[in-house]
């Protein structure tokens, strides 16, 4: 597939770094969120130097992240790009806890955290970490590679977007070395070279694949006018497959 660097992503790359280096270098506490709508008394209690050095620190470094996990995924190295955005999540919480050491507003008098302060930080926090917890599951089970079984009337893929597909409504079987261009993703994981779900691809339309674009051949099931396109790791083992299920179908 070819690979542009995404003109979105690269303004929010640019207005990101932007913002750092404005709060940081040219004391632009307007764009502190939370610190710009403050009463005049509350931002007394902030020690804003301090908050727009971390701030601006903050902006820099998730610039240069964004710019590292575009590029991965650019390269083909989506798993890599995907765990650094992730990384955004731990990053977070702690962007969230760190700030409160510069405002007062949320400090008793003895300099400990107040309980509502503490609810809030518990609560976004808890819902960051779940949110890592649910992509990281999401990103195994994505890489994960589908399991096929031949039983005695089906044809069941396993694993992420797996189906059941009863030998009666095959209507044809191939072997292909080669597979159209995927234009788009409808519903499904794509990671680099791995593509699992529903899918268009050019001059064929809507298929449902579980393959490794990298590693042909390809299995193309065709069953009620719905294409399905399948692989396995190894080439020997994609060919044994496609004679297994072709014996059966005929």
């Amino acid at each position: 597939m070819e690979f542009i660097f995404p003109i979105s992503m690269g303004f929010s790359i640019l207005l990101l770094v932007g913002i750092g280096i404005m709060v940081k270098y040219y004391k632009a506490y307007w764009l502190i969120s939370g610190y710009n709508t403050m009463s005049k008394e509350k931002r007394k209690k902030v020690d804003i130097e301090g908050l727009a050095n971390f701030t601006g620190n903050v902006c820099i470094i998730m610039g240069a992240m964004m710019l590292l996990a575009t590029v991965m995924i650019m390269i083909g190295q989506e798993v890599l790009g995907g765990i650094i955005f992730t990384a955004f999540i731990p990053l977070s919480i702690y962007i969230i806890v760190k700030s409160q050491k510069y405002d007062s507003n949320t400090k008793n008098p003895d300099g400990t955290m107040t309980k509502k302060s503490k609810l809030i930080v518990g609560g976004i926090s808890a819902f960051l970490l779940l949110t890592t917890i649910g992509i990281g599951v999401l990103l195994y089970y994505s890489n994960k590679p589908p399991v096929y079984v031949i039983e005695n009337d089906y044809f069941k893929i396993q694993g992420l977007y797996g189906e059941k597909i009863p030998f009666e409504e095959i209507n044809e079987i191939s072997l292909e070395d080669s597979l159209p261009k995927v234009i788009s993703k409808n519903n499904g994981s794509s990671l680099g070279s791995k593509k699992k779900g529903h899918f268009s691809l050019e001059s064929l339309g809507k298929a449902k694949l579980f393959l490794d674009t990298s590693k042909p051949p390809f299995i193309y099931l065709e069953r009620n006018n719905k294409l399905v396109i399948l692989n396995c790791d190894e080439s020997e083992e994609t060919e044994k497959l496609f004679h297994d299920l072709q014996a059966i179908v005929k």
